[in-house]
């Protein structure tokens, strides 16, 4: 697909407009509409057809989960929605899960980030070549916002052992030692106690100079505490977890 067809959906004027601004600088996405109300949203998704929809539910005018209800019920699996939320309930996220939501995106929102994400919610979640690649565009992203920076060799070795771990969660029972250190091993042509030397690196360095605001919310401190410094075990299965909570193209 050359050109991803984009709606946004959000009660706060001064974030749509960012949004469609940030957007229309993206080459391949189109910002096809917009809507401030809950009331105008399926109109103007039965106007444009979006591929994405980038929706936040909290509209005063209408229950939020009601319209999405009614979006999925129209609209149909085709289209793709990304939720940008501040409430993080347990009951609320249970049934965004039930809608087949791709993506939450959580407030204040990273606007530098956005359009990966909708790029990401156009990856077929049915083609196991599209899901590999999606699941290694996701990692990537979560690394980049929390500050790691590609081209060293602890990056390399920590992306591909969350990437694993994202993949195929089973393996963390295993152990990190014993499962997740030799795969990377052999997938990079290096020693295991390299590998586990790279990701301990990898750990120390985000903790002392990557962003604090994405290390807060991959790890967040009411769970881990604010003195939380991971072992390469933690630090692979958290962020695995996490990453897996957040996007739901796992069926």
């Amino acid at each position: 697909m050359n050109e991803i067809r984009a709606a946004i959906a959000e009660h706060d004027d001064s974030l749509r407009k960012n949004m469609e601004r940030y957007l229309r600088q993206a080459g391949d996405i189109q910002v096809v509409g917009s809507a401030g109300d809950g009331g105008a949203v399926l109109p103007l998704l039965r106007q444009t057809t979006p591929h994405v929809l980038l929706i936040e539910p909290a509209f005063p005018d209408r229950d939020g989960l009601e319209l999405l209800h009614h979006v999925r019920q129209e609209l149909g699996p085709e289209l793709r929605i990304v939720v940008i939320t501040g409430n993080t309930r347990g009951t609320i996220m249970e049934r965004l899960v039930q809608l087949r939501v791709c993506y939450f995106l959580a407030k204040p929102l990273a606007l530098a980030s956005l359009e990966e994400y909708v790029r990401l919610a156009m990856v077929e979640d049915d083609c196991p070549e599209g899901h590999r690649l999606a699941v290694e565009r996701r990692v990537a992203l979560a690394f980049r916002e929390l500050g790691a920076r590609a081209g060293r060799r602890q990056y390399l070795y920590s992306f591909h052992a969350v990437c694993a771990a994202v993949e195929q969660p089973q393996i963390l029972y295993d152990g990190v030692t014993k499962a997740v250190y030799p795969m990377v091993a052999k997938k990079c042509g290096v020693s295991i106690p390299a590998v586990e030397q790279g990701i301990r690196s990898m750990c120390e360095w985000l903790w002392e100079k990557g962003s604090r605001e994405a290390l807060d919310r991959y790890f967040p401190p009411a769970v881990y505490g604010r003195s939380f410094r991971p072992s390469n075990s933690a630090f692979v299965g958290a962020l695995a977890q996490q990453l897996r909570e957040d996007w739901q193209l796992w069926g």
